[in-house]
């Protein structure tokens, strides 16, 4: 019982394995020229980077708070 576990287990490795090397890799350099590059592509749509309009802000308080 233990050893049809260990090699079960020996099995799923090697699977791994196997399709862990069979994945294309790049520099480290290219990816990351990749990565800034898109993200400076996509930056003037991210509402993180670029912030939203006060007249388009649901959550913008309409009228301001009073306290009585």
């Amino acid at each position: 019982m233990q050893s049809s576990n260990n090699i079960a287990h020996a099995r799923r490795a090697v699977q791994q394995l196997r399709i862990e090397a069979s994945i294309e890799r790049i520099k480290v350099s290219k990816a990351s020229a990749d990565l800034m590059h898109y993200c400076g592509e996509q930056g003037k749509y991210d509402p993180l980077l670029m912030g939203i309009p006060a007249s388009e802000n649901p959550f913008k308080d309409k009228k301001p708070c009073t306290i009585l």
